[in-house]
């Protein structure tokens, strides 16, 4: 009966029926988005929030990467876990987050968690997905931990309250205290890793996927520095033990040529914003629990734009070139060039952080433009994200130029680096702060 009914549901959804499912209206299945060819390759990377691999929960956290074999070139989304969806298998109206839960607790079912979940991505977002790989809290700080932890530059001071130590029972109050994660380079185990990744009560879960995507360029960075993938079969069989995935050796072996070579600056990165391609809701059941309702055509046009950005004819563009070297001509200041980096990078510019004693110390920072573009697209994108203003730029074009642009640090960088929607910490006692 229950195929019959999952039948017919999708019959008339593909006629253009709908009906009315928990006070909610059921959209119709997002179109597939074009270019997902088989040089396309969709992974999920899911991390389950539980301690424990037979406990089904929820998801955590979503991020969707879309490889392109052809250019080498990578695409990544954070998919928002509130985002209201329509579950196919299970017929009803949920948090995308909900999905793996409802695939795996329906004890009448003849799908999974994954099945659930590929089949809303599909459903909702027009994404085919290829393969999966789930990891849980244990799991991750296990993983960060094998690697002899990750390095993560922090533009935004970020608070919350954290346990004592992981051995603390979580269910006691008095075993948390508050900690600030102050800006800067940081060197993070797994504990602290899971802390940054999952952190949100002086920012949005938005920002939470912003923080997932840095820990995922992290943890690449320090795969290529240790030089992981020379023994990769050896690499898979250590984390079997921690990170589930249906993506067979054979396959992952077969990206290594690629992988050998590819850097984070290969990635375009995207993000759901708010008023955008989603707004603020609440569920239409007696709960009125928070959701993020969708706008199905900007996501159709947000999915698309993720989906071209690895096409040849995107990726043989050249990204913009940025030079940043700390110009507070005090070496203690240089990881300032490293948050730079990291968060242009961010938004498509290919950087390099450049060891340079300035003649002078500044104050504020300073931009020259060796494009001498009148268009100056680029531009206004490093003034908004280096939060610099018109005084802080020199136009110099040089057609011989190695980079095409150069930027010089202040010390009152630190004061607008943080351009994200993030809360500054509350500052009460050294006690209190440091536990």
């Amino acid at each position: 009966m229950k195929w019959t009914m999952q039948k017919l549901g999708w019959l008339l959804l593909s006629v253009g029926l709908v009906w009315p499912t928990q006070g909610q209206e059921v959209p119709p299945p997002m179109p597939l988005i074009e270019g997902q060819s088989e040089q396309v390759v969709n992974v999920l990377l899911i991390g389950l929030a539980t301690h424990n691999y037979g406990s089904n929960g929820l998801t955590d956290s979503l991020i969707l990467i879309s490889y392109n074999r052809e250019t080498r070139h990578a695409s990544v989304v954070y998919l928002p876990r509130d985002l209201y969806v329509y579950l196919p298998h299970s017929q009803r109206m949920a948090k995308l987050n909900q999905a793996y839960y409802y695939g795996q607790s329906d004890p009448n079912d003849d799908y999974s968690g994954l099945d659930e979940l590929k089949a809303a991505i599909r459903y909702n977002l027009g994404i085919r997905v290829d393969y999966t790989a789930r990891v849980n809290f244990g799991g991750f700080v296990r993983l960060i931990d094998s690697l002899g932890g990750i390095e993560i530059s922090v533009d935004c001071a970020i608070q919350d309250w954290r346990l004592l130590s992981p051995q603390h029972d979580r269910t006691v109050p008095e075993n948390y205290y508050r900690f600030t994660l102050e800006q800067g380079v940081h060197l993070m185990d797994g504990d602290t890793a899971l802390w940054y990744v999952r952190t949100r009560m002086t920012s949005t879960d938005l920002d939470r996927g912003r923080r997932q995507q840095d820990v995922l360029r992290a943890i690449w960075r320090r795969i290529q520095a240790r030089g992981l993938l020379e023994s990769l079969p050896a690499l898979w069989e250590s984390w079997g033990q921690i990170v589930t995935t249906d993506m067979p050796l054979e396959v992952a072996l077969s990206f290594l040529p690629d992988l050998m070579t590819f850097s984070t600056s290969d990635v375009s990165y995207f993000s759901f914003r708010v008023n955008h391609e989603i707004t603020s809701g609440y569920t239409p059941d007696a709960e009125r629990r928070f959701i993020f309702v969708m706008d199905r055509e900007a996501v159709a046009q947000l999915m698309r734009q993720m989906i071209a950005a690895s096409t040849p004819q995107r990726v043989n563009i050249p990204p913009p070139t940025v030079a940043l070297i700390n110009g507070t001509n005090n070496s203690n200041y240089d990881f300032i060039a490293h948050i730079a980096a990291d968060r242009l990078e961010l938004e498509g510019f290919r950087t390099v952080v450049v060891r340079e004693t300035p003649t002078r110390r500044r104050n504020f920072n300073h931009i020259i433009d060796h494009t001498g573009d009148e268009k100056g697209g680029h531009l206004q994108t490093l003034m908004r994200v280096l939060s610099t203003t018109a005084q802080g730029v020199r136009v110099a074009p040089d057609p011989l130029r190695s980079v095409d642009y150069t930027v010089y640090l202040g010390y009152n960088y630190l004061s607008y680096a943080c351009t994200r929607p993030v809360l500054p910490p509350v500052r009460e006692a050294a006690a209190d702060e440091n536990g």
